[in-house]
């Protein structure tokens, strides 16, 4: 099994190693290198077959040691390649300055490297290939010490990438060709092919029990392929099982006329049975199940390998796989590559793969803190009071400021990001502003590690924009001043006169009302202004210093506080 691998320069990663454990879970969000370290398993493995052929003592090869072999990009199966520079990080193949060691020059080459160490106990190896980029269709490679170790020559690695359709027809295709539709991530393509395969190997149990997993899971009975004398391989189904020998008139169909989640299952446990390896790479093995199928086929996927004492090494984002496993035997993704440790460890990344953007994990890498509000509308209305107070968060609004929309009256939603933030970023801060209408919801319910809760006084933001002087002013920046009388007599009718006189101070109206929906839309219709919710932040931008009540200060003082912003 593998143990260890590191890589060097290949892809995204410029200088990695990857501890593994006999079976793992690559967990983490798209595009965030699982992918990456299976194709350098499958690299490092076509490298290795390679080597065996055109160097191996059954080769019958003279070469030198320091001679490589030559891999062609037609012959480079593991992947698809449009050039062969596409292997390395940011395409470079000749050494830059700043990574020049003794005795090198500028624009030697850059020398990609993948190294795997393996075993079992106590009884350990490390092969490396290097590769060296010749032009865009060639590339050479070698192992770092001529000889292998002897494990590694048994040594075999299959690569299942994610089922991605199925044609109508097949015919037989030999094993580099199939290797290549592999590579292309084409495995539907060759499922007929594998299923004849295990049918074929008498001597192997696997036709026998490939079809008890699929009567199991799916209540279907897999008919033997037949490929003699046809056009193409003949690979059908029925759609029940039979009681007796015959097919009791269930219906005989083609398996391209099942569902994806048959083909996915179908095609895991092909390349299970047809191809024995020391190594299952598995790129998202619950691509097309539900969400109930995920956990009985991982489990089948586990009990089968262990049975067959092959390591299985998944790349996922299944929420089902990455609760299932022990944390230990789980790769996190998120920030820098790493091990988990404990359950807590677990659920964040969990947490982080459900919730987080691509966009909120690359804000949190360099985010001062995060800021979650309600809505859209309470972000800019706070912008626009820092920018009218020369508050010192007016930069950090100007920048490029962290925030999360706590979607409306869901304060727990903020909770549950936060906590997937903090697989990204452990000593990340967080402050929740809520709105006056949540007073009853219990600090303790929301409250986290890292996370400030304060809340608004008034029923909500908006409240804070009620001011007749400012309402007066931007009223008339919108319109005529014969519309803005009727708005102001309005507002002397419907506010209390103690708010109208002192709209600063503290009001029992102004905690009890909904200004955003109730004073505001009639008070606008009254002046026959088109204002809606949206842009209420205009508003707070015509407000005077002294028109904004000492609360806004305070929570905008909050969160630099909470970001330790000087």
């Amino acid at each position: 099994m593998i143990k260890r691998v590191k890589l060097r320069y290949f892809k995204l990663f410029e200088d990695q190693v990857f501890d593994l454990a006999d079976h793992i879970v690559l967990a983490g969000p798209n595009n965030s290198g699982k992918t990456t370290l299976l194709q350098a398993v499958v690299v490092w493995n076509l490298a290795l077959q390679q080597w065996k052929a055109k160097r191996g003592p059954e080769s019958g090869s003279k070469a030198k040691q320091r001679t490589g072999v030559p891999l062609t990009r037609k012959d480079f199966t593991a992947l698809p390649l449009r050039e062969m520079n596409l292997l390395w990080t940011n395409t470079l193949t000749a050494l830059r300055k700043e990574e020049l060691e003794a005795g090198q020059k500028l624009g030697q080459p850059r020398v990609l490297a993948i190294s795997v160490e393996g075993g079992s106990g106590q009884d350990t190896w490390e092969c490396t290939f290097e590769f060296r980029y010749q032009n865009t269709e060639l590339v050479h490679i070698k192992p770092s010490h001529f000889e292998l170790p002897g494990a590694v020559r048994e040594f075999s690695v299959v690569h299942i990438p994610p089922f991605s359709g199925i044609g109508a027809e097949e015919t037989g295709h030999d094993r580099p060709y199939q290797d290549l539709l592999i590579g292309q991530g084409k495995a539907g393509d060759i499922l007929r092919n594998l299923l004849l395969e295990v049918h074929q190997n008498s001597r192997e149990p696997g036709w026998k029990a490939l079809c008890g997993h699929v009567e199991q899971i799916f209540g279907y009975r897999l008919l033997p392929p037949e490929y003699e004398g046809k056009p193409f391989i003949l690979s059908e189904y029925l759609r029940g099982i039979p009681k007796g020998k015959g097919k009791n008139g269930l219906a005989q169909l083609d398996i391209a006329s099942a569902g994806s989640g048959f083909h996915q299952v179908l095609l895991l446990l092909a390349f299970f049975y047809a191809r024995p390896s020391t190594v299952l790479l598995l790129d998202e093995p619950d691509a097309h199940l539900h969400v109930v199928l995920q956990k009985q086929i991982y489990d089948m996927l586990r009990r089968i390998a262990a049975e067959r004492r092959c390591q299985l090494i998944i790349a996922t984002h299944a929420e089902v796989l990455i609760d299932s496993t022990s944390p230990s035997q789980i790769l996190s993704f998120l920030r820098k590559p790493h091990p988990l440790v404990t359950d807590v460890d677990r659920d964040q990344v969990r947490e982080a793969i459900k919730r987080l953007t691509a966009t909120d994990i690359l804000a949190a890498e360099g985010a001062t803190g995060i800021l979650y509000v309600e809505s859209q509308t309470d972000f800019d209305l706070l912008r626009a009071w820092a920018n009218v107070l020369d508050h010192p968060l007016h930069d950090w609004f100007s920048r490029t400021p962290f925030w999360h929309s706590n979607q409306g009256r869901n304060p727990r939603e903020s909770r549950g990001h936060f906590f997937a933030l903090r697989a990204i970023r452990p000593d990340l801060k967080a402050v929740l502003l809520l709105d006056g209408d949540n007073r009853n919801l219990l600090e303790r319910e929301v409250a986290a590690d890292g996370l400030v809760v304060v809340r608004w006084k008034r029923y909500e933001a908006e409240s804070y924009l009620i001011h007749p002087t400012a309402l007066r002013r931007f009223i008339e920046s919108r319109t005529s001043p014969l519309f803005a009388q009727p708005a102001d007599d309005f507002l002397r009718d419907q506010l209390p006169p103690a708010v109208y006189r002192n709209p600063l101070d503290d009001h029992d109206y102004l905690s009890s009302t909904p200004a955003s929906k109730t004073l505001l839309p009639t008070l606008f219709q009254k002046a026959q202004v088109s204002v809606g919710g949206s842009e209420y932040y205009l508003i707070a931008e015509q407000m005077k210093s002294d028109e904004i009540a000492a609360e806004v200060t305070e929570k905008l003082d909050a969160v630099v506080d909470a970001f330790g912003i000087t």
